[in-house]
């Protein structure tokens, strides 16, 4: 498992977590554009929560320059810092292997949550528009609502990593712990700009 927060493993994470998330988001907005589907999902927005994104995704792009050069700065941004972890752990400085497990579980624990989202998502699109006794559901949410969902589904992965950690003590735990009440936070930070914005249209990505 140590290989997991190794300059490469983590590496390796980010590049294919980051790109898990943002295909599979582009997957189930253009899945939500076909047919009548726009019509009967409808939750004040984008698919897209993080703001950063939600151009890329309501144009079904799937490679944006955005998406690229976030890519790009997490490859090297999480390589370099555990590098650096194990170098000052190396020189006898101090310990610092437990950072580069904190930062593997941070990575892990919050795009497994997206990614989670993306699949259900995905399975309840194709539903929607492949089972005839499927025909009748449709799903209507303001965009507030949407966001609050979404933080709640969080502060269950909360729940889990802080039972974790006080049974296992692994620093992986406690840095999903401490990731996902960053995004909280950022969520309520979206929220609270998107609310307060007129909704452009589209539907919205029960995730990030």
């Amino acid at each position: 498992m140590d290989w997991f927060w190794s300059p490469v493993g983590i590496g390796v994470l980010w590049l294919v977590l980051h790109c898990a998330d943002y295909f599979l988001t582009i997957a189930s907005a253009r899945l939500k554009a076909r047919g009548e589907l726009g019509k009967r999902v409808e939750m004040g927005g984008s698919i897209e929560l993080n703001p950063l994104f939600v151009q890329a995704v309501e144009k079904g792009q799937w490679v944006s320059k955005r998406f690229l050069l976030t890519l790009a700065f997490g490859a090297l941004v999480f390589p370099l810092a555990v590098a650096y972890f194990d170098w000052v752990t190396e020189q006898g400085e101090a310990d610092l292997r437990g950072f580069s497990e904190a930062m593997c579980g941070a990575l892990v624990v919050t795009r497994f949550a997206v990614i989670s989202i993306h699949l259900q998502n995905l399975a309840l699109f194709r539903r929607m528009i492949h089972v005839p006794e499927a025909s009748i559901v449709s799903l209507r949410y303001d965009r507030g609502t949407v966001m609050m969902m979404t933080r709640a589904r969080k502060l269950e992965l909360l729940a889990f990593c802080a039972i974790a950690v006080l049974v296992s003590g692994r620093p992986f735990f406690l840095g999903g712990l401490a990731a996902t009440l960053g995004l909280v936070a950022m969520l309520f930070l979206w929220g609270r700009r998107q609310v307060s914005t007129p909704a452009s249209g589209s539907s919205a990505r029960a995730g990030t």
